[in-house]
């Protein structure tokens, strides 16, 4: 007599399907705290049934595969939203040293040194015979300088920390790339072969988004398990298993970084790198109108020293050194003065050392309203001060624009973690219900077994 051994065949199927199950919600609950893990579940599916004789019977259930829980839209939308979040961190951060760099010390800023400066010239004024206050005017002059110059230096160096951040940023992206082509072509082999791509997945995905938070780089699905990543002219960054890797070229005459891709200049949206060049382009014009500064220093005192007539009855020279374009790095006082004090005009040409008003004149600049620097116009105070505040409202803007994006992007991850992210009291229930189904497999099984043994021992 025939057997129909398919309850064996039953039993067996259901004891792997729920034994998957049971180690697929321990991956989930091993990686709860895993960053960008999406959690997985057993695909199951009707086995086809057999006809047997008027009847059909079903053969138990069959293991479609493993499925994680993702929404490439979600990804995309948090990939871009992290892109906007690193030019703002990237902007704010670069930029705060601005404001605090311009500012200076309590006592060594250079509004301190302009005030000390501007009024020695007005105590010289009221005493214009006096030769320690001409000495004054040299030591207060030698502060204007020094702080002119360390303003600039430290200026400079932010610059270039800026710009030395934006090329190790570029190595950065060039080796994601190359870590996110290469998953690309062992996703699509793996996945090309019927194999479980999910950890592979899960890890391009947080490579990209690290990749968009340095240049706000988009993905696009490409259909065969690879994705494209592109800056924001368009160009394409990674391209399946293909890579176009970014250069840094040294740009003359100041030495900054130019970023090129495919021998072109190099777009950038978002990102970081997007961050880091904006923070590079106001910090230059920054160092531009604190030089603007200082020539105008340079060029409105030395005209109204070279009107007057110094101590010794002769015409007055230029106060600061005007041999070569006037900088802030290079802004100095006339050698000759800082040799004799008594070369510091104070007086109109016909009356030596018995007027003021020159020195009263030059003391007035500090307040003057009518001068020019750049695109600024005041005084010299409201110029620089126009300056400090600028930077000041450059980084809170930044930060300001952070708070916001910092709300945009966590929602979005909010939202992917309720599709994606792993829920323990949910784990808690599929295991307990795998394990159910397990022991009810078990049971069956076991029930068959003991029906076969019977038909057996009948028919011997």
């Amino acid at each position: 007599m025939s057997i129909n051994f398919s309850p064996l065949e039953i039993g067996r199927r259901a004891l792997n399907a729920n034994q998957l199950g049971i180690s697929v919600t321990g991956q989930n609950i091993a990686n709860v705290n895993t960053p960008g893990y999406s959690r997985q579940r057993v695909v199951l599916s009707e086995s086809a049934p057999q006809n047997q004789s008027r009847y059909s019977i079903g053969t138990g259930v069959t293991i479609e595969g493993v499925q994680s829980y993702r929404d490439r839209f979600i990804e995309s939308r948090i990939q871009t939203e992290t892109g906007i979040a690193g030019r703002l961190t990237a902007r704010r951060d670069a930029l705060s040293p601005v404001e605090t760099a311009l500012q200076g010390s309590e006592n060594g800023g250079l509004n301190n040194a302009l005030s000390g400066f501007f009024g020695s010239f007005r105590d010289l004024e009221a005493n214009p015979n006096s030769v320690p206050l001409r000495s004054i005017v040299a030591q207060k002059t030698a502060n204007l300088t020094t702080a002119f110059q360390s303003t600039r230096n430290r200026l400079d160096d932010i610059r270039s920390g800026t710009d030395s951040q934006i090329r190790t940023t570029v190595d950065q992206v060039n080796t994601l790339s190359s870590q996110i082509a290469e998953l690309n072509k062992q996703i699509r082999v793996n996945e090309g072969t019927g194999n479980n791509a999910s950890a592979l997945r899960d890890q391009r995905s947080e490579l990209a988004t690290t990749l968009s938070e340095l240049t706000g780089a988009r993905p696009t699905d490409n259909g065969d398990g690879t994705i494209s990543l592109t800056i924001g002219d368009g160009r394409t960054l990674v391209s399946s298993d293909q890579t176009v890797k970014l250069q840094v070229q040294t740009t003359p005459p100041l030495g900054l970084s130019t970023i090129t891709f495919g021998g072109e200049p190099a777009v950038f949206n978002e990102g970081k790198l997007r961050g880091f060049q904006e923070a590079v382009s106001f910090i230059t014009s920054e160092i531009d109108s604190l030089d603007g500064l200082a020539a105008a220093v340079v060029d409105r005192v030395n005209a109204l020293h070279t009107s007057g007539t110094d101590l010794n009855g002769n015409a007055g020279v230029n106060f600061f050194d005007a041999s070569q374009p006037v900088t802030a790095a290079n802004i100095s006082i006339n050698a000759a003065i800082v040799n004799d004090p008594r070369l510091v005009v104070a007086s109109p040409l016909p009356q030596p050392g018995q007027s003021g008003t020159v020195a009263g004149e030059i003391a007035g600049l500090l307040t003057d309203s009518n001068n020019t620097v750049g695109s600024r116009s005041g005084s010299f105070n409201s110029i620089f001060g126009s300056m400090i505040s600028e930077a000041g409202e450059q980084v809170r803007s930044a930060e300001n624009g952070l708070q916001t994006q910092g709300v945009i992007l966590a929602q979005a991850i909010a939202q992917r973690d309720s599709i994606s992210g792993v829920s323990l009291d949910e784990e808690a229930i599929n295991l307990m219900q795998y394990q159910k189904a397990f022991e009810a497999a078990a049971r069956f099984l076991k029930v068959a077994d003991e029906m076969t043994q019977t038909i057996l021992s009948l028919a011997g």
